[in-house]
């Protein structure tokens, strides 16, 4: 689902929408892709051909008066010559392919069959790195046809699909992100926990009516909602292909707030690959009926500038169960030595090579590309600077718990041949009317 002017891109550049998860492909999942297609070619010498794709949100800036930008671009470069300054990878240096896709496309399969043309005949790049504002499934499965893994930075918790996703497409790998179905555990699991899901209450679950969405509903919520004794109240909306569906989608989405009311819903569920758009929209439209849910989400609206967009009323039960401290809660706690010094490395690398850290979104983009390239540094050496989805992949795979992410909590993450998904560790947190601000209400505990 795209976002186009919701309360957070605290996962993206900054205080507006800018982000989006359009779909998009016919990935319905079911069909395993083989890793290195016949297209591929490993390269063993000379500079290792990195693709770097960034969404480019500027048109989507002009048409909703907001002056930012995606940040991506200058914070991945940033990362990858901080690696080439010293010394490379097995002695090689890594060489930047640069790739746009254009956030207002009307149709987006197309334009990503393009460029994953160029990245994998044009170019021949060993991997690719992304900033992840436009969820496209043709384009994984275009990079699994030829081979090339990719590198998503982990926008905003879930930039991926579900648990097939990542079956079916053995090269995506998700830096700091969790799939559709760990988040669900994450949500639910700990919502009733911490007694804010009760037996006997009515969950509204606003849920695109994407494959993989579908899926993790009946395979994942269902099976959590009878246990817990919870009713599901499901409404769908479109699972959006391209920018022109958006407009429909949101215009539903405020609806649906008295759809739920009206049916005495008393919790509210965003599965959508985006919450933060959705959740915006379904809040404006929950206060002009002056009705207050209670939102489980996977990352509430925390961050001092954020809370700002929403009636007070919205977020008083608020809900979050994640595992982004600087999305997560107002103020986040300070993070473990080891996280901290990877965060200063990061921070340092950034400002070194000429990219500006002045406020706390700026710092959550270097987090993301410092993480994405770091990892990909990692598998890279552990390969012996050898790309492509059978060579880079295992050894991503073997780094296991070996990861410190500058973004999640307290570094926590975890890979393996069933784990492409990093993120380790969640905690509940929730509005605390004292200091009018979100803080955690349990400690850090895996995922689920």
């Amino acid at each position: 689902m795209m976002r186009i002017r919701s309360a957070v891109v605290a996962a993206c550049c900054a205080v507006v929408l800018v982000a989006c998860g359009v779909q998009g492909g016919s990935g319905s999942g079911g069909t395993a892709v083989k890793g290195s297609g016949s297209e591929f070619k490993p390269s063993t010498s000379g500079p290792i051909k990195i693709g770097v794709l960034i969404t480019d949100t500027r048109a989507e800036a002009e048409r909703n008066g907001v002056s930012v930008v995606s940040p991506y671009k200058a914070a991945a470069h940033a990362m990858i010559q901080a690696v080439n300054t010293g010394g490379g990878v097995a002695e090689r240096k890594l060489e930047v392919v640069d790739e746009t896709i254009d956030f207002s496309t009307p149709n987006f399969d197309s334009a990503f069959e393009a460029i994953c043309q160029r990245f994998t005949k044009d170019k021949q790049v060993q991997a690719v790195v992304y900033d992840g504002l436009i969820y496209n499934q043709a384009f994984n499965k275009c990079l699994m046809t030829a081979g090339v893994p990719i590198l998503y930075m982990g926008q905003n918790g879930s930039p991926i699909g579900d648990d097939t996703d990542l079956k079916d497409n053995p090269g995506v790998i998700a830096v700091n992100a969790v799939s559709i179905d760990r988040r669900v555990k994450s949500i639910m699991n700990k919502a009733v926990e911490a007694k804010f899901l009760a037996s006997g209450s009515k969950l509204g679950v606003v849920i695109e009516d994407c494959p993989y969405n579908e899926r993790a509903y009946e395979n994942t919520l269902k099976p959590l909602a009878d246990k817990a004794g919870v009713e599901l109240v499901k409404s769908e909306i479109k699972c959006a292909h391209g920018y022109a569906d958006n407009g429909p989608n949101l215009a539903q989405v405020q609806s649906l707030a008295l759809k739920f009311k009206s049916q005495a819903v008393d919790s509210v569920m965003i599965m959508t690959l985006y919450e933060n758009g959705i959740i915006y929209y379904f809040a404006q439209g929950a206060h002009a009926q002056n009705w207050s849910p209670q939102y489980l989400l996977f990352h509430p609206q925390g961050m001092a500038d954020v809370m700002k967009l929403y009636p007070p009323d919205q977020l008083t039960k608020m809900r979050g169960f994640g595992g982004m401290p600087d999305q997560d809660v107002t103020e986040p706690p300070a993070p473990p030595a080891e996280q901290a010094k990877v965060r200063k490395s990061c921070i340092d690398n950034a400002r070194s090579n000429g990219v500006p850290v002045q406020k706390i979104t700026d710092q959550i983009v270097i987090y993301q590309a410092c993480d994405v390239v770091r990892l990909l540094q990692q598998g890279l050496a552990n390969s012996g600077g050898l790309g492509g989805i059978d060579k880079l992949v295992p050894r991503i795979e073997k780094i296991g718990t070996g990861f410190v992410s500058a973004l999640t909590l307290d570094g926590a993450t975890q890979f393996g041949p069933d784990r492409h998904d990093g993120m380790e560790k969640t905690a509940a947190s929730s509005f605390d009317p004292g200091c009018k601000c979100f803080t955690y209400k349990s400690a850090p505990a895996p995922v689920g």
